[in-house]
């Protein structure tokens, strides 16, 4: 009985030393690891982390985790696959949207794939894949339509101004820069390259739906009208033009000046040539008929003008206009007489130093004088800055027949170098002017 009693005793102190040790000393307990399902390696890592099942809302992905960042992505997938049927049912469509969403999409689901590798997208591809498809090849069309949207801005940029510009100055005007009533600056190409860029513009587009570019009706438009005053402009150059350029320009010069009308003739020729040939118009039946009977036209001027000439017509006219204006030409009027100095101003005439003078010019040796003339009673005298006397000369003019048969006559300058003390030189330097051509029944007039 004390036995038991010491037993009890002791259990009871053991109790209580125990339960007086828990109270100042935590004891841990054992943490058992249990395996969670693997269904894939988690957030991309490369360590294969065990990631509790989770559920797509969207019954469009099957095998996936509860990964936030995974279930985000889907998220974005499903609702950029319902912006894109979205979009595909419009009448018309934003390919510059369509373009963007198909690369953020192809991205986000890159992202699915990497952080769930093992999931079952095959629901979602089965209605993405079709719209993928559609969304790539519109917008590669789409692209190259935008490629030529640029080129027709750049390169085709059509004033569509309509000027009447000098038709001699058909490729530019005198500042070097094109002219505004063509379908070109230097920059553009021509119409046979617009032409085709625009055919093959409206065959992509026919490929897009509701596809329209406001800038590119824009430049067809411009196009349009700038053809239409290319047209009106060969046209008016062909008639109106002509006709004041050419026409009434031979009307009133074929007999006097016929050189000059074959040379307007020409000028505008090849106005007219470079009218026909620019290959940024687009020349209707109309203007090219006009440009045709335009060459005609000048080609009957130019050919008339030719045959006055080589008839010998013109020369006569040129001899009778020339015999009415030498007739008009008379040695002046003497005003004093001094037959020494004028005898000395035949000799000058005659002698070696006029004629060569006479031979640098090209003109006619003198063959004999006829008449001199004085025109000075008291000489001219010539001073320098300074007021000062340089040299006085008296004036003659001289009468001469040439060895050509013509007469002319020639002004004459006894000059006196001034020595000093008012006083002057007592021998004369001889010099002479230009000859005029004179008739010769007024050389003694």
């Amino acid at each position: 009985m004390k036995n038991s009693t010491k037993v009890l005793a002791l259990l009871f102190g053991a109790a209580f030393l125990a339960s007086n040790l828990n109270a100042q000393i935590k004891i841990k307990k054992p943490e058992i690891e249990v395996s969670k399902p693997t269904i894939g390696k988690g957030s991309g890592s490369s360590d294969d982390k065990s990631i509790i099942p989770g559920k797509d809302p969207s019954g469009l992905f099957s095998k996936v985790t509860d990964d936030p960042s995974a279930q985000h992505h889907r998220k974005t997938a499903v609702a950029n696959l319902s912006t894109l049927e979205a979009e595909f049912a419009k009448s018309s469509i934003d390919y510059e949207a369509l373009t963007k969403l198909m690369f953020e999409n192809e991205r986000t689901l890159g992202h699915i794939k990497k952080l769930e590798p093992n999931a079952d997208a095959s629901k979602y591809y089965e209605k993405y894949n079709p719209l993928k498809e559609r969304a790539d090849k519109e917008n590669a069309t789409y692209a190259q339509v935008s490629k030529l949207e640029k080129l027709f801005e750049s390169e085709f940029r059509a004033p569509t101004e309509f000027k009447t510009p000098e038709v001699s100055t058909f490729t530019q005007d005198a500042s070097g820069n094109a002219k505004k009533c063509y379908c070109h600056d230097y920059r553009v190409k021509s119409y046979e390259e617009f032409s085709t860029n625009k055919a093959e513009y409206e065959k992509l587009t026919a490929q897009l739906v509701g596809y329209s570019n406001e800038d590119t009706k824009k430049v067809f438009s411009n196009m349009d009208v700038c053809l239409q005053n290319g047209n009106k402009y060969a046209i008016w150059a062909s008639k109106e033009n002509l006709q004041a350029k050419i026409v009434d320009y031979n009307t009133k010069n074929t007999v006097a000046d016929p050189k000059g009308v074959i040379r307007e003739c020409d000028e505008y020729m090849a106005a007219l040539n470079g009218i026909e040939k620019d290959k940024s118009l687009n020349l209707s039946t109309e203007a090219k008929n006009a440009i045709a009977d335009g060459k005609k036209n000048i080609t009957k001027i130019k050919t008339e003008n030719e045959t006055y000439i080589s008839s010998g017509a013109y020369q006569k006219y040129l001899d009778k206009m020339h015999a009415e204006q030498i007739a008009k030409v008379f040695l002046p009027k003497a005003v004093t007489s001094n037959p020494t100095m004028e005898e000395n101003a035949k000799k000058y005439v005659k002698g070696a130093e006029f004629a060569e003078y006479l031979k640098g010019r090209g003109d006619s040796p003198v063959a004999s004088t006829v008449k001199a003339v004085t025109l000075t009673r008291e000489p001219y005298v010539k001073k320098n800055e300074y007021d000062l006397p340089v040299y006085q000369y008296h004036e003659f003019w001289v009468s001469y027949k040439g060895t050509d048969g013509k007469c002319y006559m020639t002004a004459v300058y006894a000059s006196y170098t001034y020595k000093g003390g008012g006083t002057y030189a007592s021998v004369p330097t001889w010099g002479a002017d230009a000859p005029e051509e004179m008739s010769c029944l007024n050389m003694s007039k």
